[in-house]
């Protein structure tokens, strides 16, 4: 069972979106918070809250029950959404039947404005810079405001919520982004949600979309243009689905009352620094770092988005001092070997943008291949070890004459 219902309340210069869950055997909490500024701005429809609660909906299936307006468009558009995240996540995602209290179907024409969410990373940078430059091709928009979300379930996220030891530099990371964002004369609107507080059955690369979606959509009524900046080149090397943000369930996120633009997605991350190259403060103050900022306000320069982003910087030839930049500024390819897990897709986006403009140097293509060979190698050795202990576990396993208790053996062997 799931039932949504939704109360607002104002307190000390902010407003409360409350979002109340009936969920069978227990009840939940989550609220947004804003400025009270923004009330003017934001829908009563409950179409943000359907899609922020998508996928808590999608883990629990069967009737869900939405106790105000919904767009009928919404509703059409995530019964699609849910298929393609049933098939992706079978073990997780469950069919669902979304049940509003009143299904609105008014046509709107949608105007040429648009809300975006901004991090100060290299996506969302590059994307205010192309909005900003009209250099967006047909899909640009008049970018009228950037939200900032806290209380997600990224480790930056939480920690900036609840850790209060973590809190001072937090706040320098938020302030170290609007600098950013105020170099080309945007405000940023900070909202905070507690969703880092409910549990959940998905890892947050799947789910992030629903959060970010969600709340830009409660300004639907006004900003008709939802940009959300994309973290994953669409190559085939480098696309990866299940995915939080993707250009097929992505396409569901719609609804007569809004578009969602994912900004970017054609675009590797060597081509968005291009896009910046001439920006120089975004590029010495953008935030691509996993401990967000150290005591000495610069970027670690050891984590895997530091090195990274050095990577990059070496690839396109920038005379760009890591000294500015970086605590550890220190580049060295013999490095690159340990972070190749979680950075084989950039490796691959190099060798890509390599294949189309012949001007990566030699040495970065020659280690970069080196490494994405090894890796391959040893995912492949992985596999066919797994293969193999499958087979001799399921060849045990029938030898137990009962059903019920040859299962349990295989699946203690999987965990």
């Amino acid at each position: 069972m799931f039932e949504l219902k939704v109360r607002e309340e104002e307190k000390d210069g902010f407003i409360y979106k409350i979002m109340q869950m009936d969920l069978g055997d227990k009840k939940e909490e989550i609220y947004i918070k804003l400025p009270i500024s923004e009330k003017e701005y934001l829908t009563d429809m409950y179409d943000p809250y359907v899609v922020f609660n998508i996928f808590k909906m999608m883990s629990i299936g069967g009737d869900c029950y939405i106790r105000g307006k919904v767009s009928k468009s919404l509703l059409d558009n995530l019964e699609m959404f849910v298929n393609c995240w049933k098939i992706w996540l079978p073990d997780k995602c469950k069919d669902i039947k979304i049940i509003a209290d009143e299904e609105i179907d008014e046509p709107v024409k949608l105007n040429n404005d648009a809300i975006m969410c901004f991090s100060g990373g290299l996506d969302s940078v590059t994307t205010l810079y192309r909005h900003y430059k009209g250099v967006s091709g047909r899909n640009n928009r008049n970018i009228k405001k950037l939200l900032a979300i806290t209380g997600a379930r990224d480790l930056s996220s939480r920690r900036g919520y609840s850790d209060k030891s973590y809190q001072e530099f937090y706040n320098k990371k938020m302030n170290r982004m609007e600098s950013i964002s105020s170099d080309l004369g945007f405000n940023v609107v900070h909202v905070l949600t507690n969703l880092t507080d409910t549990d959940t059955i998905f890892e947050w690369g799947d789910e992030f979309i629903a959060l970010f979606v969600s709340i830009m959509m409660l300004y639907q009524d006004n900003y008709n243009n939802l940009i959300m900046a994309s973290d994953e080149f669409v190559g085939q090397d480098s696309i990866v689905v299940p995915h939080g943000s993707n250009p097929i369930s992505n396409n569901f996120l719609q609804s007569n009352k809004f578009k969602l633009i994912t900004d970017g997605q054609f675009m590797t991350r060597l081509d968005k620094l291009e896009t910046i190259k001439d920006w120089d403060f975004a590029l010495k103050n953008m935030l691509a770092c996993d401990e967000c900022y150290t005591e000495t306000n610069k970027l670690c320069g050891k984590c895997y988005k530091c090195l990274v982003t050095k990577l990059n910087y070496k690839a396109l030839n920038y005379n760009i001092d890591f000294n500015e930049i970086y605590d550890d500024p220190s580049f060295n390819l013999e490095e690159y070997d340990w972070i190749c897990e979680y950075a084989n897709i950039f490796y691959k986006e190099v060798l890509y943008y390599d294949k189309i403009h012949h001007t990566v140097p030699k040495e970065i293509v020659v280690r970069l291949t080196e490494i994405l060979n090894k890796y391959t190698t040893i995912i492949n050795i992985n596999n066919n070890v797994n293969k193999k202990y499958e087979e001799f576990i399921n060849k045990i396993s029938w030898w137990i004459p009962v059903k019920k208790l040859r299962e349990k053996f295989r699946n203690k062997f999987k965990e």
